[in-house]
Formats: C-alpha cells, sequence, structure tokens
C-alpha cells in the first residue's frame, strides 16, 4: 500500500512473540524510527541496512539478539542505537562510518572479525551513556588509545567491562584502561572485572570534578582503592567483588583535608577477604554528608566502622559477622562511641554486631530490621521507633523491659518461635499500630486479643502453630477499635479453632483470607454482615463445613477463591444459601482442589454463578471429566476462562459457549485426558487461545492436523501452545 511505504514511525516494543521480521521491511525507504525493544526478534534482515533515512533504531532488552546485519555501516543516517540488554556478541565491521551517532548505547569490541576499538575514534559525536564491552579484546593500551574518549564530551556515562572468563591480570590490562581515559565531563564511571593489580592514576584524580557515581566491581586482583576521596562531587560510590584488597587504608582517602566531602552513598558488597578499615587520624569527618552506609557479605571485616558520621540516615550490616563482635574483636579498641546522631533506618544481619545495638538508642531512629541475629534474649530500649522487624532470632526470649515505643506503627515479627508476644498492658500502649505481622513466631501465644489496637488496618498472622483462638477483649471501646481494620489474613494455624462470638465485628473490612487452619470447621459467623468486603479467599481447610449458612456471603464482593475444602457440602441447597446469585460486584471466582468437584457441578447445574462476572478459574479438580458449557452460557460478561490441572477432563462441550459474547481469553493447562475443543466452535470474541502441557490438544492442534477441528478455533487471531505461537 503506497500510504505503508511512506511510514516515518513504526514501534513493536513489547510483542515478545515477535522472533524476526520480513525482509520487505527494506521496502520502508522513508522509515526514520523502528522500535523493536523487548521483543522475541533473533535476527535483523540484512534489508535493514537499505533503510537510509533511519535516524533511530531501538533494540534494548532483545535478549535473543546475538548480532547486527554485516552492512550496518550504510546507515549513515543513524543517530540513536541503543543495544542494550541484547546478547550481541561484536560490532559489525566498520561501525566508524556511522559519524552521525549521537546515542550508542553499547560497544563490543570485536576478537578478529568484528569492528575493534578504533572504530571508536571517528564517533565524535557520542552522548549520553556508552558501555565498551569486552575489553579483553583490545590488543594493549596503543591500540585502547584508538577509541579517543578523552575528547568525547558529550559523554556523560561510561561502563568498561571485560569479558567473563578470567581476568588477565598482566601490565597490558593496566595499560589499556590507562589509555581509556574518558573526558572530564564524565558524570557516572563503571569498570566491571578489570583484572589489574593496580588502578591507573587518572582514576581518583581530582581534576574529574563532575564524577557523581561510580562503580567498581569484580576487579578481583587490585588490592588497594584509587584516592576516590580527592573526587569533590562523588555523591554515590558501589565496590563490589575485590578478593584481594584486605585493608582500606587513608589512600582511600587521598590528601583533601575533608575527603569525600559530597558523599551521600557508600556500599561494599561481597568482599571476602577484606579484614580492616583503617582512616587516617587527621582532618575533619571524613564522610561529612553520608547519608547511607551498606555493608554486605564481608565477612572477615572486623573492629569498626568510622565513628564520626554525622549526616548518616541509613546503616545496612548483612554478612558481617565480626564487624564489632566485642569477642571477635578483643585486641582492638571496641569502645569508641558511634555519632550517628541522624541515623533514622538500621538494618543488622547474619552476625554478632552487639556493638551495633548502642544505635537502638538514637533519638531519630525510626525504622529497625533484625535479621538472623545470635546472642541475644532480650532487646534493649528503643526511643521513637516506627517500624521495627525482627527475624530469625531464635534466642530471643523478650521485648525491652519497659515494652515497645508507643510511637510504633508497623511490627513484624518472623521466625522467633521462643520470643513471648508482648502482654496484655504493654499491647494496650501500641495505640499507634497500624500493621501486625506474626510469622512462625510466639510459640506460646495460644489466643490473640482481637481489639487491643485502636488504629490497626493489617493484621497478618501465619505459622502459628499453637494459635487456637481470635478472642475479643472485653473492655470499653475493643469493638470500636476494630472499625479501622481493613486486612485480614490467617494462614497455617493448624490449632485455630474459634472466632470472637456472633462474628467479626469490623465493618470496614475489604480483604478476609484463611488457609491451612486443619480444625477450622466454619467461618467466622454473620459473615454476610460484612459489607465492606471485596475479597474473600478460602483455601486448604479440610474440615470446613459450612460457609456463610446464617445469611450468605457479604454482598459486595469482587474476589472469591475457594480451593482444597473437601468438606464443604455440596447439596444444591447449600451452596444456593451462598448467595452467590445474587453478588452482583462479583468479577472474579476461583474453584478447584481436593473435593470441590461436586460444588462446580452444582453451580453450573444451577447456573448459580452471577451474570457480572469477568473472570473464572478452574484448577485441580481431579474427578472433573466433562465440563458443560451450558452452565456458563448466561455469563455474557466473562472476559477470561482458564482450567488448569484438571487430569481427567475429557470432554469440554461447548454448544453454549459461543453464548459467551464477551470471552477474549482463554486458556487450558495441564489436561492431558482433553483430547479436542468443541467442533461448535469458539465465541467469535474469542483474541487469545493458551493451550499448556495438554498432550492430546497439541498433538490434534500444533501442526494443523484434523481439518475439522482446527477450522473451529481457526478464526482466533492468537493462538499459543507451550511457548510457541503458532497463528
Amino acid at each position: 500500500m503506497p500510504s505503508l511505504l511512506c511510514l516515518r514511525v513504526l514501534t513493536l516494543s513489547e510483542y515478545d512473540n515477535i522472533v524476526e521480521l520480513p525482509n520487505s521491511i527494506g521496502n520502508l525507504i522513508h522509515l526514520r524510527y523502528l522500535n523493536l525493544s523487548n521483543t522475541g526478534i533473533k535476527r535483523l534482515p540484512s534489508t535493514v541496512c537499505t533503510l537510509y533515512s533511519l535516524q533511530t533504531l531501538l533494540l534494548a532488552g532483545c535478549w535473543s539478539l546475538f548480532e547486527l546485519p554485516a552492512d550496518m555501516r550504510k546507515l549513515i543516517n543513524l543517530r540513536h542505537l541503543d543495544c542494550s540488554g541484547t546478547q550481541i556478541e561484536e560490532m559489525p565491521v566498520q561501525m566508524g562510518r556511522l559519524k552521525s551517532l549521537r546515542i550508542l548505547t553499547i560497544f563490543v569490541v570485536g576478537k578478529s572479525t568484528g569492528s575493534t576499538i578504533g572504530e571508536l575514534r571517528e564517533l565524535s559525536h557520542l552522548g549520553g551513556k556508552l558501555s565498551i564491552l569486552k575489553l579483553n579484546n583490545v590488543v594493549d593500551g596503543t591500540d585502547a588509545l584508538q577509541a579517543n574518549l578523552k575528547n568525547k564530551k558529550d559523554l556523560n556515562e561510561l561502563e568498561l567491562a571485560w569479558g567473563s572468563e578470567d581476568a588477565d591480570h598482566s601490565e597490558k590490562v593496566r595499560g589499556v584502561l590507562d589509555k581509556l581515559q574518558p573526558c572530564m565531563n564524565l558524570e557516572k564511571l563503571t569498570v566491571k572485572r578489570y583484572g589489574g593489580t593496580s588502578f591507573p592514576n587518572w582514576l581518583g584524580d581530582s581534576a574529574f570534578n563532575k564524577i557523581k557515581v561510580m562503580h567498581l566491581e569484580d576487579c578481583h586482583y587490585c588490592f588497594e582503592l584509587p584516592p576516590l576521596g580527592q573526587l569533590l562531587a562523588l555523591k554515590e560510590l558501589f565496590i563490589c567483588k575485590m578478593k584481594f584488597l584486605r585493608t582500606l587504608g587513608p589512600e582511600f582517602c587521598g590528601q583533601p583535608f575533608q575527603p569525600f566531602q559530597s558523599l551521600e552513598k557508600l556500599e561494599f558488597k561481597e568482599m571476602a577477604e577484606w579484614e580492616e578499615w583503617v582512616l587516617s587520624g587527621s582532618g575533619g569527618p571524613k564522610f561529612p554528608r553520608l547519608q547511607e552506609l551498606i555493608l554486605k557479605q564481608c565477612p572477615k571485616l572486623r573492629g569498626n566502622l568510622p565513628c564520626d558520621l554525622p549526616s548518616l540516615k541509613k546503616l545496612i550490616v548483612k554478612g558481617c559477622g565480626v564487624l564489632h563482635d566485642q569477642r571477635a574483636t578483643a585486641t582492638t579498641n571496641t569502645s569508641t562511641s558511634l555519632n550517628y546522631n541522624c541515623l533514622e533506618e538500621l538494618e543488622i544481619e547474619d552476625g554478632c554486631q552487639t556493638g551495633l545495638l548502642s544505635l537502638l538508642e538514637t533519638k531519630l531512629l525510626s525504622n529497625l530490621y533484625i535479621r538472623h541475629f545470635n546472642d541475644i534474649q532480650c532487646l534493649p530500649n528503643i526511643n521513637r521507633l516506627k517500624s521495627l522487624i525482627l527475624s530469625n532470632c531464635p534466642t530471643l526470649l523478650s521485648f525491652p523491659e519497659d515494652g515497645l515505643p508507643t510511637s510504633l506503627t508497623s511490627l513484624d515479627i518472623y521466625r522467633c518461635r521462643r520470643l513471648e508476644f508482648l502482654p496484655h498492658e504493654m499491647l494496650a500502649q501500641l495505640t499507634e499500630l497500624d500493621s501486625l505481622t506474626l510469622w512462625n513466631s510466639c510459640d506460646s501465644m495460644r489466643s490473640f486479643p482481637f481489639g487491643i489496637f485502636p488504629k490497626l488496618t493489617t493484621l497478618i498472622i501465619r505459622n502459628c502453630e499453637s494459635l487456637e483462638s481470635l478472642c475479643l477483649i472485653e473492655e470499653e471501646g475493643a469493638v470500636e477499635n476494630l472499625s479501622h481494620l481493613n486486612n485480614l489474613n490467617i494462614e497455617g494455624c493448624p490449632n485455630l479453632v474459634c472466632f470472637p462470638q456472633g462474628g467479626l465485628p469490623t465493618p470496614n473490612l475489604t480483604q478476609l483470607c484463611f488457609s491451612r487452619c486443619e480444625k477450622l470447621k466454619s467461618l467466622p459467623e454473620r459473615i454476610h454482615t460484612l459489607t465492606a468486603l471485596r475479597l474473600l479467599d478460602i483455601r486448604d481447610l479440610p474440615n470446613l463445613e459450612s460457609i456463610a449458612d446464617d445469611g450468605g456471603l457479604p454482598p459486595n464482593l469482587r474476589y472469591f477463591t475457594i480451593e482444597h475444602c473437601e468438606r464443604l457440602r455440596a447439596s444444591s441447597s447449600s451452596v444456593g444459601d451462598w448467595g452467590l446469585q445474587e453478588l452482583v460486584s462479583l468479577e472474579e471466582f476461583i474453584i478447584g482442589g481436593r473435593g470441590n468437584d461436586e460444588i462446580l457441578e452444582t453451580l453450573l447445574k444451577q447456573q448459580l454463578l452471577p451474570t457480572t462476572l469477568h473472570y473464572l478459574r478452574i484448577k485441580e479438580l481431579s474427578t472433573l471429566k466433562s465440563l458443560d458449557g451450558r452452565g456458563l452460557a448466561h455469563l455474557t460478561f466473562l472476559r477470561s476462562l482458564s482450567i488448569g490441572r484438571c487430569d481427567s477432563l475429557e470432554f469440554l462441550r461447548g454448544e453454549a459457549l459461543q453464548h459467551l459474547t464477551s470471552l477474549q481469553e482463554l486458556y487450558i493447562s495441564n489436561c492431558p485426558s482433553l483430547q479436542f475443543l468443541p467442533e461448535e466452535g469458539m465465541p467469535p470474541s474469542l483474541s487469545y487461545l493458551h493451550i499448556y502441557k495438554c498432550s492430546g490438544l497439541e498433538k490434534m492442534y500444533q501442526n494443523k492436523t484434523g481439518q475439522d477441528h482446527w477450522a473451529s478455533i481457526s478464526h482466533i487471531p492468537c493462538i499459543r501452545i507451550n511457548d510457541e505461537v503458532i497463528i
């Protein structure tokens, strides 16, 4: 079509089923912008290189793309080429001829047939971000000098990365990095997998007064860091996997009286042999503006952190087992006090950093996360905490003697089985608590005091094996206290049998979930009075015998799930009492699991599902042999139907499926006994059919065998069998 040939912009991004372009793409001679980002494209046809007007080619996130067309040099008007997130192994030859390029996100140095790094010399107008990959293919420093990075004044981000194979730590590698010195305008520098034993002099030179971010990653053989304290504009520094570095000394700071004067975030990660952090004693604070300090997986680091961090707001220490451990640092001075008066967030994990416990009394501390903390039985007093997370503290027995701060709004406790839950009088002081999670914790707790927190909105109790009841406390205002609760989730409490008598006095509850409570026989009474409830999720309740027998389900439900409740009554009268037909707001219904086959059959036989339903999921019904479409015919608003893991399903009777005039998506998975789809055909509205791990259907439809059967689905625009799109 003439109008198509005049096309200037073509965007196909996010279509992961697109694996190739037709050769006819070359006919779009006026095309200036082509976006194939995040597609499944595996190759570009050579005719792309005849699009001489093309200015922008976006290939970001094309993980299946391993090469560019050989004649890329012909696209002389190309200004923007984004190949980030691809698997391109080397650049085509003569890339230096693309002198109009302004943005080139990656350049992969070729080993023999591809472009050498010298091709970058001619690309003098490159700006933005450039990643030069596979620098191990550069011959020597003289070869690297040909890239002329020093004169690329528009570059503000540069990544220099060697290959993933064993790093070459010869003098040649240091010479390559030395000659790749960038322009002084650079704002962000990343060096990855550099194999030299030391860094060149330019890295850390104070003349680079615009660098704000620096990452040094996998530089295994370097035994010391450059004087990065001299970079006056540096705000963020990330150092990772320097396995030969044992001591971080004064050379890290350099010559300034006040090093790192702009640094706001400092992170060390996976420094396997790092043992000491020694700072010079002269001058003022070494990190006067540091707000965030992160240490992760530095198992040999001992001694103290910098003692004077006046601006620090966030401290994370993970996997640093001997840092601040007084037993492991008996020969060092551990009495140095930490000046972290602005600290707001503290996260300690995997260790015995008893020296850091003094920070819990910092006046501004509002968020505390303690995980895998050994040899502590009682938490010290905490001042103004708002959020507290305790996880995997096997020896922790009790909270602070004075209780938790009344300012606390969020409390999460995971795998602290020996911890005694707070006594009643201390719980009553938590008047600001908004969210409470108990998970595999507080084994001695048999009853939870329902209604004690006046502002609680979320209550999650999981895997608390001793819990037997939710008990409404007999105090004035207890019922009113529950007016804010909107999310109640009880899971994995096998001994839970009792709810407050008369039901849950939670008028604003919007989400209610019960799962893996083996002794539970019924849901809370008068569940129909929960008029604000939007989501009801019932799973793995093997002894549940009834739901909603005293008034039906909550009238404004939107999402309803029932799975693996094998003792539920399946008689039409009992299921009819649920009042599903009256749920005019219900959009999604999920049913499946042991014993629920008869419930589904009753629902379909009596057409008890509400006509407003948009999404229906049927799963794990082991005895279901036939699904009669007549029970679905009244669901004229149904958009999506999913059938999965129904091993015995043999027939999908579909004469009534054609009445589902809104059905757009049909998913059928793990139904090995299903041999074919309804011969009567599918609804004309159906736009997507996905068949997954259904051996009978695969045999029938994958190769379009059986023309009569194929004709019944051939009108569907997109048919996917397993991971292959076949139409």
